[in-house]
């Protein structure tokens, strides 16, 4: 990887940092909304399934203007974009207004991850895993540094202290354009993404070009984000129903987001070595199991079980990315869309499946229910297995070997 490849794959996760860093505080917030608004757990669920439906189901156009105009256009405005809108969320009066603020920031972050993706691959060389790793990092860390950040804000000026991201964006914003103009070689289409898949044939290259491969791929992410995005979000409400004041409800939700990043990190290299599907499946395999302990610990035990599940959620996220590229290199944008875009959107949905739950018994048993998602989509991606070694050996009979 040459260093111009190089500095476009750190400054894309730079970027990735910034933009999740304006994105992922609402759960911080979510304990104040429900004792200043007298929000219920069905409506909180609703404000997630708002943000993941609005960054969601607008990827896939996001994703083909991105394949079409080129992302880095993309990029530095929806960055921009997000940081500003999510800074209002502070100064909201009502249900609504808060609804129609993160709505319409969601949008943002759709059109970045298709773009963001389509760079860091365009930028990865022969090493697809360890790059994709590389960029999820950055939007994992900023994640886990979003509710920190956003707490000593709040603490300092009140809720309308979120207007501290909107000097982030801006900077972040400019920094891109100053870096990279309005033209930048890494905006052509990348080539270099079919080059790879023919010069380094990973297993799972096996079904390149396989719709079927792909929908497979894109189910095992709702699963992961199903059980990802209803966790984050009434983590710190239960964490505080178990004693924890907010500050280390805070730290706890913190802590499993930073371990996401590590996730991403190890998932992303390791797969590169010992195979994609290997890497998703024992993921998911062990993050029920995990979970449940998590749910039944307590002190130093928690904090340390919701860093193992940080690290199992994030295994499987660059890895699904380049298993969707592999699986569909026609258009490397609107595959990032599809993993990032509709496999985020029953996050929200079962976020909101998970309130409903919570409301009718109790937000334990809310979230207990959450070991399904890991077994569907463990099914899921066994299946994706199956397929990749039938198509296997039809080739090799098929080249007469």
């Amino acid at each position: 990887m040459n260093n111009n490849l190089t500095r476009f794959l750190l400054l894309v996760a730079l970027a990735h940092f910034a933009l999740e860093l304006s994105a992922n505080f609402l759960p911080i917030v979510y304990p104040i909304l429900i004792t200043t608004m007298e929000l219920t757990y069905a409506q909180v669920g609703l404000i997630a399934l708002v943000l993941g439906t609005g960054s969601s189901l607008s990827q896939p156009l996001f994703g083909y203007l991105s394949d079409r105009w080129g992302p880095r256009r993309i990029v530095i405005l929806s960055i921009f974009w997000l940081g500003s809108l999510m800074s209002l969320v502070g100064f909201t009066w009502n249900y609504l207004s808060i609804l129609l603020v993160v709505g319409l920031g969601s949008l943002g972050s759709a059109a970045f991850h298709p773009a963001g993706a389509s760079i860091a691959l365009a930028s990865s060389g022969k090493r697809r895993g360890a790059s994709l790793s590389v960029f999820s990092v950055g939007g994992n860390l900023g994640a886990a540094f979003s509710p920190l950040l956003v707490a000593l804000s709040i603490g300092w000026l009140g809720l309308p202290g979120t207007s501290l991201l909107l000097p982030v964006a801006l900077i972040m914003s400019l920094l891109l354009y100053q870096q990279w103009g309005w033209t930048a070689d890494v905006d052509r289409k990348p080539q270099s993404v079919e080059q790879v898949s023919t010069e380094r044939q990973n297993p799972d290259q096996k079904i390149k070009g396989s719709l079927i491969g792909l929908m497979l791929i894109i189910f095992v992410v709702m699963c992961r984000n199903w059980f990802q995005v209803s966790l984050v979000t009434y983590l710190p409400e239960w964490m505080q129903g178990q004693g924890w004041s907010l500050a280390a409800s805070g730290q706890i939700l913190s802590v499993l987001l930073i371990s996401i990043s590590m996730g991403s990190l190890l998932g992303g290299t390791l797969s590169d070595w010992v195979g994609r599907w290997q890497v998703v499946g024992l993921s998911l395999v062990l993050l029920g199991p995990v979970q449940w302990l998590f749910l039944h610990g307590s002190g130093l035990l928690q904090v340390g079980l919701a860093g193992v599940i940080g690290i199992l959620i994030g295994a499987s996220f660059p890895v699904a990315i380049v298993m969707a590229h592999e699986s569909w290199p026609h258009g490397v944008g609107m595959a990032s869309a599809l993993v990032l875009g509709v496999g985020w959107l029953p996050g929200g949905i079962g976020a909101s499946f998970t309130g409903f739950i919570a409301d009718q018994f109790s937000l334990t048993l809310g979230l207990q229910s959450l070991v399904l998602p890991p077994i569907l989509g463990t099914l899921s991606i066994l299946t994706y297995a199956v397929l990749t070694r039938q198509t296997s050996r039809k080739t090799i009979v098929n080249s007469g070997i």
